[in-house]
């Protein structure tokens, strides 16, 4: 669900009629195994909708780009280098130093500003991460970067290739019914995702294995150019201005999230040392 929230205010900073006309913003979202753009649609109105009520709504001069698929998504950047990025701590990992990424903001979740991954199974049926070696993880999470996942999710505790029969997907919820039925061995879920289920009925019937380090969260990013330099500051300030309104407020709520907050100096030190110096994916 998050990331279906993530497009919808892509599209909102597309409007934002502080950018003047004279000038291109270029916005790629990318997001492996996210929903397709068809999907999310309603979404995105519903957002647009309340920002037309107070801003007024006008994207002419703006270029945006929705990605499932990290390969179509960095052709298209080799090709577009003043780009602004929404996407995963994942993707700004292995894009770092390939990409000449710079941080920006984070998404700030309504149970705080870390984020953890579960890696959950029917209850009853494993007990730890080593007894899962060998069997089915699936989930959309798995469309990460496996260097990501080795390094900074599992912690350097596995191997999730050599280890693991791996299904990725791009529907959670399908994936765990599958579990429920005896037709996968487990699901990893991120924050958000594992968080949706315990409103479901058949919470009670799942248990977790293996929760993540907390991890801190990027939202947006940019390729360091004399173009994006420029628009920085102020695509920064609609896009944290966002949640200030009685209605965006409510909005970012209903997604389980407060907003976007500018990246600490320093936040992602220790977790860019984890991940290591190799700077492009694995």
């Amino acid at each position: 669900m998050r990331r279906i929230v993530i497009v919808c205010l892509s599209y909102l900073i597309f409007s934002s009629p502080a950018l003047a006309e004279e000038e291109k913003l270029n916005m790629a979202i990318v997001f492996p195994g996210g929903p397709s753009l068809e999907k999310v649609e309603k979404y995105i109105g519903q957002f647009i909708d309340i920002i037309a009520a107070r801003v007024g709504i006008g994207g002419e001069f703006v270029t945006g780009r929705y990605f499932t698929e990290q390969k179509t998504a960095l052709d298209y950047l080799d090709k577009n280098r003043d780009a602004f990025i929404i996407s995963s701590l994942g993707f700004y990992l292995s894009q770092r130093k390939a990409l000449g990424l710079i941080p920006l903001a984070r998404i700030e979740l309504t149970a705080g500003p870390s984020e953890r991954y579960y890696l959950v199974v029917e209850k009853g049926a494993f007990g730890t991460l080593d007894e899962l070696k060998g069997k089915t993880i699936s989930g959309s999470t798995l469309y990460e970067n496996p260097r990501f996942l080795n390094r900074i999710v599992f912690n350097n505790l596995v191997d999730i290739r050599s280890e693991f029969i791996l299904k990725p997907t791009a529907r959670p919820l399908s994936a765990i019914r599958k579990l429920l039925k005896g037709k996968l061995d487990s699901v990893l879920l991120d924050e958000v995702q594992y968080n949706s289920l315990k409103s479901l009925p058949f919470f009670n019937e799942i248990a977790v294995v293996y929760v993540s380090p907390a991890l801190p969260d990027v939202g947006l990013m940019m390729v360091d150019t004399p173009a994006t330099r420029k628009l920085k500051k102020r695509l920064l300030e609609a896009l944290l201005a966002m949640g200030e309104s009685e209605e965006g407020a409510a909005a970012f709520k209903s997604f389980g999230l407060t907003g976007f907050k500018l990246i600490e100096p320093g936040s992602l030190n220790e977790v860019i040392k984890k991940y290591g110096e190799k700077g492009d994916s694995e």
